[in-house]
């Protein structure tokens, strides 16, 4: 039998983290983004609406920490949005939003946003 293993992160490290001051403010700077062609998923968790790239572990410092259960997000995009809805509107531009709520690490950084939000 194969043993497995669900090793969450045990840290998650924001390199860039910019707060919009609406969801239509941030729905607007994803809708340009998926218009460039880049791919972007809109997540929900805990009255939090985001977007994150994540840095992929391409060199060996990076490599390392990420064994070691650090993750790198670059560019957090986020605006508050008490209720989930699984489409924004854009115009004609529908943008589908992910429920993540089941997801700890994910709770865990939407519940920090809100709380840097507070600040």
């Amino acid at each position: 039998m194969v043993k497995i293993v669900c090793r969450p992160p045990k840290e998650v490290v924001f390199l860039e983290c910019t707060k919009y001051p609406s969801v239509e403010a941030l729905s607007t700077t994803i809708a340009t983004i998926i218009r460039t062609g880049e791919p972007v998923v809109l997540k929900w968790a805990e009255g939090v609406l985001f977007s994150y790239s994540l840095l992929p572990p391409t060199t060996d410092s990076v490599m390392k920490e990420f064994l070691e259960g650090i993750v790198y997000w670059g560019d957090v995009l986020y605006a508050l949005m008490p209720e989930y809805k699984p489409i924004i509107r854009l115009g004609t531009l529908d943008i589908p939003v992910i429920d993540v709520t089941p997801n700890p690490t994910l709770r865990d950084a939407a519940n920090w946003m809100k709380t840097i939000n507070e600040k």
